[in-house]
């Protein structure tokens, strides 16, 4: 053919397979080729790259004393239980600026509440008192707040968490 527009831009291959593939001879099946590729890896690189929620030193201040709150009102963890960390989580992320968004979730909110405490014994037969230590940062600020969790345990779960927050990381016990 004497015309390289004239090309089709599907033909039929010649490998044998009688398979329909891309004619690199007719420039639009260059350009459609090219901007498939680029559709991909555009999907790909946005689905493995979503932005998480940056906070405010206002607002992570805001959100903790919100979630304390709560959870001091319903005593119904303490920080002898297994994974309390991530109950703090999920309460300061549900009180944070970014709870009503609706890409949000507990898991991508930003925020971090670590154990800078050796995890308490819970006694499930007695009375005790559990007390640790977390830090909680967030996405987009340097802020950190140490929070001391304090909670009286008896056999039949808490009577009483309470909550003191400071500024700056826990020290390491």
């Amino acid at each position: 053919m004497a015309d390289d527009r004239d090309d089709p831009i599907l033909i039929r291959s010649r490998w044998g397979t009688n398979d329909y593939v891309f004619n690199f001879r007719n420039p639009v099946a260059c350009v459609v080729f090219v901007g498939l590729g680029l559709l991909v890896f555009g999907l790909l690189y946005a689905s493995n790259h979503r932005s998480t929620p940056q906070w405010e030193e206002g607002e992570l201040r805001s959100a903790v004393k919100g979630a304390t709150a709560e959870l001091s009102e319903e005593a119904q963890f303490g920080p002898g239980i297994p994974g309390y960390g991530e109950v703090l989580q999920s309460r300061i992320a549900k009180h944070g600026p970014h709870s009503e968004s609706p890409h949000s979730s507990e898991h991508d909110a930003g925020v971090v509440g670590a154990l800078a405490s050796p995890q308490p014994e819970h006694d499930y037969f007695g009375e005790s008192v559990e007390e640790a230590d977390y830090t909680v940062t967030a996405d987009g600020t340097d802020t950190a707040l140490c929070l001391t969790v304090t909670a009286l345990a008896n056999r039949y779960g808490y009577s009483s968490v309470s909550f003191s927050i400071r500024n700056g990381s826990c020290p390491a016990t």
